[in-house]
């Protein structure tokens, strides 16, 4: 075997193990989509924190945040958060946070609303806001379908 062909078959390894990598990569990020859509239509999931909160003596890395545990009424004092908020159809990012933040302080036993809302980074805050608002507009649309006009 010549040193043509040992170069011609070390890059065509090579290419097999990038393509695998690519591969594994396209998977692991299928995956994460997947369950992120899971966490959307359920309500509930994980917000790993781009920047710790302190909270309580400690530092909270993630907060797992559930808004089906919510009640009406905490529901109600999210949305009572933006007293300039005039449309019903839509939320306010003021509204959105203080959502996410009530979800979160239920499931995450070390921060309180005030600890989160107070804390959050601004790219953390951003995602717990977009998460409310998604959750906000679904759940929107899932309580119309369970209207009756009779």
């Amino acid at each position: 075997m010549d040193t043509t062909e040992n170069t011609t078959m070390n890059e065509n390894e090579q290419k097999q193990e990038e393509q695998q990598v690519l591969i594994e990569a396209a998977e692991k990020l299928k995956q994460a989509a997947i369950d992120a859509q899971t966490a959307m239509s359920e309500g509930k999931g994980v917000l790993k924190l781009e920047k710790p909160i302190r909270a309580g003596g400690e530092d909270v890395n993630e907060l797992p945040y559930d808004f089906t545990a919510l009640t009406g009424m905490e529901y109600a004092d999210a949305m009572d958060a933006d007293p300039n908020s005039a449309n019903l159809f839509r939320i306010t990012s003021r509204q959105a946070l203080n959502l996410f933040a009530m979800a979160a302080a239920k499931e995450t036993r070390k921060a309180d609303k005030r600890d989160i809302l107070e804390r959050i980074g601004t790219s953390d805050a951003l995602k717990g806001i977009q998460l409310a608002s998604l959750f906000f507009n679904i759940s929107t649309k899932a309580g119309n379908l369970r209207i009756s006009k009779k």
